[in-house]
């Protein structure tokens, strides 16, 4: 089990002694920003805690516990996390500070993976060389006994702490953890905000402005570059129905109809999904896979483009009318069809890089 805790609880000094987590951005509390991010991580956290020493009623209304620091002193970071730890019994906890309104929706997952696939007792997120960011780190619960012994010797610098344990930096990409440490990072961001100015951040609702309001993100100042998407999804059926597509059925080549839809609807994307920009396509591949031991058929679009934008939406239209093809022609035997599992593989290019779904396999 994952829980979270928001790390609410310092004294806020280069914001003027203001409790940060309740100063607001565009009319909303950090803190409420920071909740609304974990909500939208792509590997969810069960509990999410909220670490306060101060206006704990004004944190409460967020129907999340809200824990005070053990150790009095407004002792930091860690003494939010100490908390944190003696409030849940989960086997990891997730600490993010209240000031990163925008959190990577990947954040945890990779996070995750990095502690996984290594021994170490904690992982802490780091973009570029910014030192703040450290605050954000997934941890074991066996740090818990040295952690209460470093604060009783009011020993309280993270710093220190990552090097007495076996911690190990995850890198993010750059500027995907923005932190906002004072009234001119915060008046900065608030501007841009209500200018309606697309955030390049990871985890931020682009197709929303401040105001709560839809519209299409402006992309007229990014760099034409070379972009790849390839998505995944699966129609499963009977094993009679599958025998029919080999065979070929009543209406003809199956995966041969379901190929040209697919193409097709990467082409006439932005007419189905709103807020997308029409792009020019260099390149669409359509793969079926046919899984007979499962009954399923796997259907696998690679989108292709030189352009502003990604091509991600393209790749998952494809792949949902390809295979709500296969179901159109295959609903007068088998109307028990069921389609999942869409979802994206891979992106390449833009300014966020490179993303790998975490079972998939790099172009």
């Amino acid at each position: 089990m994952i829980d979270a805790v928001v790390l609410a609880g310092g004294e806020g000094r280069r914001m003027g002694g203001q409790d940060k987590g309740l100063v607001e951005l565009s009319g909303r509390p950090l803190a409420e920003w920071v909740l609304d991010a974990l909500k939208r991580q792509t590997k969810p956290v069960e509990h999410v805690l909220i670490s306060a020493n101060r206006n704990l009623p004004e944190y409460a209304r967020y129907g999340y516990p809200v824990l005070r620091d053990v150790y009095p002193g407004q002792s930091g970071p860690l003494a939010g996390i100490h908390a944190a730890m003696l409030g849940t019994p989960a086997d990891y906890l997730l600490a993010v500070p209240c000031d990163i309104p925008f959190l990577p929706a990947d954040l945890l997952e990779k996070l995750w993976q990095a502690l996984q696939a290594s021994h170490a007792d904690l992982v802490y997120a780091r973009a570029g060389t910014e030192p703040a960011y450290s605050a954000v780190c997934l941890m074991r619960r066996s740090v818990l006994d040295g952690l209460t012994e470093r604060l009783a010797r009011q020993e309280l610098r993270l710093g220190s702490w990552y090097a007495a344990i076996n911690a190990i930096p995850v890198d993010m990409p750059a500027g995907s953890l923005r932190n906002l440490n004072t009234p001119d990072d915060l008046a900065e961001l608030a501007t841009r905000l209500a200018g309606a100015e697309t955030i390049p951040m990871a985890g931020e609702l682009t197709h929303f402005n401040a105001r709560g309001e839809a519209h299409m993100v402006g992309v007229g100042a990014k760099d034409e570059t070379h972009r790849i998407a390839r998505a995944e999804g699966e129609i499963r059926m009977l094993p009679d129905t599958l025998r029919k597509i080999d065979a070929g059925a009543s209406k003809g080549d199956v995966l041969g109809v379901a190929r040209v839809a697919a193409i097709m609807a990467s082409k006439k994307t932005a007419d189905l999904i709103p807020l997308c920009h029409p792009l020019p396509l260099t390149r669409i591949e359509v793969e079926f896979i046919v899984d007979r031991p499962r009954n399923t058929v796997i259907c696998r679009v690679t989108s292709e483009t030189v352009g502003r934008t990604g091509v991600e939406m393209e790749a998952l239209t494809a792949v949902s009318v390809g295979l709500l093809t296969i179901y159109d022609m295959l609903k007068a035997v088998d109307r028990s069809m069921t389609i999942g599992c869409i979802r994206l593989l891979e992106k390449v290019g833009g300014k966020s890089g490179h993303w790998l779904a975490g079972d998939s396999i790099p172009l």
